[in-house]
């Protein structure tokens, strides 16, 4: 039991790093691209209605433009996760590093054009990213993280079920993670503009030790998981063994 807590203690704090990663990638996005937010569609397909219907066509051929770089993250890690050995876990933190520094270097005008490797990176952080000790969750946005906090605690409070509130604490600390996230982005642009993206580098390294430790963990596991396996296996053939008698 004590390791099956260690493990999934690892796992949160996995999670919880990368809604920090989520919220600087998010904030980098909003303060430097005049308040787009490059880690989720729903805006851009509201103010791409709106230049649609103003008839400014460039805008809305810049905006069309993130919805397959978005799509393609989701995609790309979908297949990579199901259809390969790699590591994403590791990759996903070499695509978001690659997507900071070509953020960037890409021009702020027009507004989108520096964006569009965050709608990418983001889009494959999500894919890779997001679920924890058997919840789903989402690391780069916090709208449904808000959602089943306030569900989770309300459920515990209900049925002083415990897992409820191991769910509660769960999106909770995802909530204030990305809230970490989002200030230490703030203070980043703030000081250094574009070139704040490689700050975003310090919870990306935090966040590749945390995968490599819980690698180790998994390792140490299983040998001790083969063996209560192994004695499970013993146990039901002389229960049948038992009923056959």
């Amino acid at each position: 039991m004590k390791q099956k807590v260690t493990k999934d203690n690892w796992e949160a704090l996995i999670h919880w790093n990368f809604a920090l990663v989520g919220g600087f990638l998010g904030v980098y996005a909003i303060l430097l691209h005049m308040g787009n937010f490059g880690s989720a569609q729903t805006g851009n397909i509201m103010e791409m209605a709106a230049s649609l219907v103003s008839g400014e066509w460039y805008d809305v051929l810049l905006r069309f433009l993130a919805l397959p770089l978005f799509g393609g993250g989701v995609v790309v890690s979908y297949i990579l996760t199901n259809h390969t050995n790699i590591n994403m876990r590791k990759l996903a933190i070499v695509v978001d590093a690659a997507g900071l520094v070509a953020s960037s270097l890409l021009p702020l005008k027009p507004v989108l054009v520096g964006l569009y490797p965050i709608f990418f990176c983001s889009a494959f952080q999500w894919g890779v990213y997001s679920s924890a000790n058997g919840y789903n969750s989402s690391t780069i946005f916090s709208s449904n993280n808000f959602k089943q906090a306030v569900l989770g605690w309300t459920q515990y409070f209900l049925t002083k079920d415990s897992e409820f509130k191991k769910k509660g604490i769960l999106y909770t600390n995802t909530v204030l993670s990305f809230f970490i996230g989002a200030c230490y982005g703030a203070v980043a642009v703030n000081a250094f503009a574009v070139r704040a993206a490689y700050l975003g580098f310090v919870p990306l390294a935090t966040g590749w030790i945390l995968v490599v430790k819980h690698s180790m963990v998994l390792e140490a596991e299983r040998p001790q998981e083969i063996a209560k396996e192994a004695e499970t296996e013993l146990e039901d053939a002389q229960r049948l063994e038992i009923e056959q008698k």
